[in-house]
């Protein structure tokens, strides 16, 4: 997941429009991804749980890292992962989370 997340941050249309630069980009994936940790996907127990079948691995994967929090633009298809203790944040709410824990 963190290889498409890099994908789409380097993605030249989105980075003009974000106006941030490679450098920027490369910092906020070092802090996204300090933390994170191997996992795999626990399977089929929560594929349920998502209207859109292309979110089920996010769920997956953070229900079984124990994650609070997913960030993710499209909150409404995270609806249902309130069930299993997981926030979901817009990218800016996850940062502005990030920036608070940091104070």
């Amino acid at each position: 997941m963190a290889l498409e997340d890099e994908d789409v941050l380097f993605c030249n249309d989105l980075r003009i429009q974000s106006r941030a630069s490679i450098e920027e980009i490369d910092a906020v994936l070092d802090a996204i991804l300090a933390p994170a940790r191997l996992v795999q996907p626990i399977g089929s127990r929560l594929r349920s749980a998502q209207p859109d079948v292309g979110d089920e691995m996010a769920l997956e994967c953070a229900a079984a890292a124990g994650a609070s929090a997913i960030a993710a633009m499209n909150t409404r298809d995270f609806e249902a992962v309130a069930a299993f203790g997981i926030d979901v944040l817009t990218p800016g709410a996850f940062f502005a989370k990030l920036k608070a824990m940091e104070a």
